[in-house]
């Protein structure tokens, strides 16, 4: 599912909006045979009640077609907590609906002074009033618009998890993750020679008998307490813990990642041990790889694992083999 939010326009910018189209309507509007002030009140309460109409109608847009965070399946909702925050990201709701409320009595008590004026003095400061006090309002949550604009920036940018088959790539950052990604699936993700290139999860798919797989390539992981991760690392967490129904864990024993082999074992068994799915632990950079580290490697270890370079696409299909052996599919 692809998750959405609205354009969220600033405060400045909506009351512009509304005030500039509740001039343009009012001056369009035929009023005949009546007194000068039934037809100024007329005018004014047609100004109170589109700027209240055009702020309500992008607001309210702004509630109802975000994203009810309760109702998100897991994964999304632990997302946007670690991402944006939920408790800031439902009090910046709160303060919209807040708003809403308050210009809608706002508006209903102003038309009715317009209304009920005996001079025209009185109807012009009562719409200048009204238009005072919503202006008012608006900035009184300028932060939490400010807010959602950014949450909807970051939401804008999670990934589209599909209902399939799904294989979550961890390890150390810089072994090669998304150049396996891409090597599996033929996905583009941003390449680097440094750690966190990949700072939110990225995609891709293969087929296999016309049934498609979904191939999560996630942040680096540190060896450190779950806690004390940042929000780049948990994201890597919340794939392993609700997507994967098969983990591949990357090991790069040359160390040219920046990482001993030790603390990606302790990484390893950390990831081992955490999520009760099958871990399909591969040696990459194979290619630059002596025989003789590899089989040092196997012996500190102690259990199987597949080599591959996934830069030069060597073992790739002893990848996707194993793969689908695991998944039941071959």
């Amino acid at each position: 599912m692809k998750l959405d939010m609205p354009f969220i326009l600033n405060p400045d910018k909506l009351i512009d909006v509304a005030f500039r189209k509740a001039s343009k309507e009012a001056s369009s509007l035929s009023i005949k045979k009546v007194s000068k002030l039934v037809r100024i009140r007329k005018k004014e309460e047609k100004k109170i009640k589109s700027v209240s109409s055009t702020i309500k109608k992008h607001l309210n847009k702004v509630i109802s077609r975000t994203p009810k965070v309760d109702e998100l399946p897991p994964f999304y909702r632990e997302l946007i907590n670690v991402v944006v925050g939920i408790d800031r990201f439902k009090k910046s709701l709160g303060a919209i609906k807040w708003a809403v409320s308050k210009i809608r009595y706002l508006e209903r008590y102003y038309s009715y002074k317009v209304r009920t004026s005996r001079e025209e003095k009185e109807v012009y400061r009562y719409r200048r009033e009204f238009y005072g006090r919503v202006s008012s309002i608006l900035r009184q949550i300028e932060d939490e618009i400010l807010f959602l604009k950014e949450a909807r920036r970051k939401i804008s940018k999670f990934p589209d998890i599909k209902d399939l088959p799904t294989i979550v790539i961890a390890g150390a950052p810089n072994v090669g993750k998304s150049t396996l990604l891409r090597a599996l699936t033929g996905a583009k993700p941003k390449i680097e020679s440094y750690p966190f290139t990949t700072k939110r999860i990225l995609l891709g798919y293969f087929e296999h008998n016309h049934r498609k797989y979904q191939v999560v390539d996630t942040p680096g992981l540190l060896d450190r307490a779950i806690e004390k991760r940042n929000p780049v690392e948990r994201q890597a967490i919340l794939a392993l813990r609700y997507l994967a129904q098969i983990i591949i864990f990357l090991f790069d024993i040359t160390e040219i990642c920046g990482y001993p082999i030790d603390y990606q074992l302790r990484i390893f068994n950390e990831v081992s041990s955490l999520f009760n799915v099958e871990v399909l632990p591969i040696v990459n950079k194979a290619d630059i790889t002596e025989k003789k580290k590899i089989e040092e490697f196997r012996i500190k270890f102690g259990r199987n694992f597949l080599t591959c370079s996934a830069l030069q696409r060597e073992g790739i299909e002893d990848i996707k083999r194993e793969i689908l052996k695991k998944m039941g599919e071959l």
